[in-house]
């Protein structure tokens, strides 16, 4: 059973990945789908930029997907066989969500300039997600850095 399941998951990694590849192939060798004429510049759209950012989209949601599953189906687990423990590891959870609110409490909804886009999905929720997002993509860059270093010195002293 364990060999039918690494086998599924190792040719879901390589029919993602060729997916991936293809995809980010178009984009440099597919050609330009417009121009875009800022000032005295002009800048070229390649064709396939969407199909990229959906591709982008499923992955991402798929990955969130599954890791909410699986903390799910762990945090169960561990709940049946030891409800005390089951509940400590909600405290991770607990801290991702605050760090979440706090994100999104420090970002801002005014406009941003964005050249040659006239839309109006660049002004307050979205800019404001924007900024969350990029608040929390720092806030977990410097959690891993700490932790690579800390481990290193954890393993220097011990």
């Amino acid at each position: 059973m364990s060999k039918l399941v690494g086998n599924i998951s190792r040719i879901t990694i390589l029919a993602l990945g060729i997916v991936s590849v293809i995809l980010v192939a178009l984009i440099y060798f597919g050609g330009n789908a417009e121009s875009l004429s800022v000032g005295e510049d002009t800048l070229t759209v390649p064709k396939f930029t969407d199909p990229l950012l959906y591709w982008c989209y499923f992955l991402v949601f798929l990955a969130i997907g599954i890791t909410l599953l699986l903390t799910l189906a762990g945090f169960i687990k561990k709940l049946i066989e030891s409800p005390a423990d089951g509940l400590k590891s909600l405290i991770p959870i607990a801290i991702i969500v605050v760090l979440f609110v706090v994100s999104w409490l420090l970002g801002s909804s005014d406009k941003i300039s964005i050249i040659g886009y006239e839309g109006t999905e660049n002004e307050g929720f979205w800019s404001q997600f924007t900024d969350m997002v990029i608040y929390v993509s720092y806030a977990l860059f410097i959690a891993i850095a700490v932790t690579i270093a800390g481990s290193g010195i954890y393993k220097k002293v011990k």
